[in-house]
């Protein structure tokens, strides 16, 4: 009897000892997506101060940072054309109003309302790659007011 009486005993002391250690291990984990959480915040706001400090300071030609803006422009520019590239092949079009995606043919935006363009009067005119008021691709700008949102 004594032997299943320490037989028991031991199992109880192991159950415990594995559970103790789950618990722990649940814990590391907890902590460790939390400084996820918190490193993918830094992040963002990292990227938030670089887009201001591009907004504020991209014009400026004595600044140190000059020949990363110019890579950020072209990199901005070859997104633009791209997603034009895209929007074509999907059969879309931009508002030019709020920059909503709609399809080919559309005559008013279901987001903001404007009228849209024909196909004709599309071609007839310039085109634009898209840039906003800023004279930053839309690219950069959409990117920007995810930013700004938090």
């Amino acid at each position: 009897m004594a032997f299943f009486d320490d037989l028991s005993r031991t199992l109880s002391d192991k159950g415990k000892e594995a559970a103790h250690k789950a618990k722990e291990a649940a814990e590391v984990l907890q902590v460790k997506a939390q400084i996820a959480s918190e490193k993918s915040k830094l992040k963002e706001l990292y990227g938030a101060v670089g887009v201001l400090y591009y907004k504020k300071y991209r014009d400026d030609e004595d600044n140190e940072f000059q020949d990363l803006f110019k890579e950020i422009g072209n990199i901005l520019t070859n997104i633009a054309v791209m997603e034009e590239k895209v929007q074509n092949l999907e059969g879309s079009i931009v508002c030019p109003n709020c920059k909503k995606v709609m399809k080919k043919g559309s005559a008013f935006c279901s987001k903001c309302g404007a009228e849209l363009k024909t196909e004709e009067e599309t071609e007839e005119g310039t085109e634009e790659i898209g840039f906003a008021e800023e004279g930053l691709p839309e690219v950069f700008t959409e990117e920007a007011e995810l930013f700004e949102e938090e």
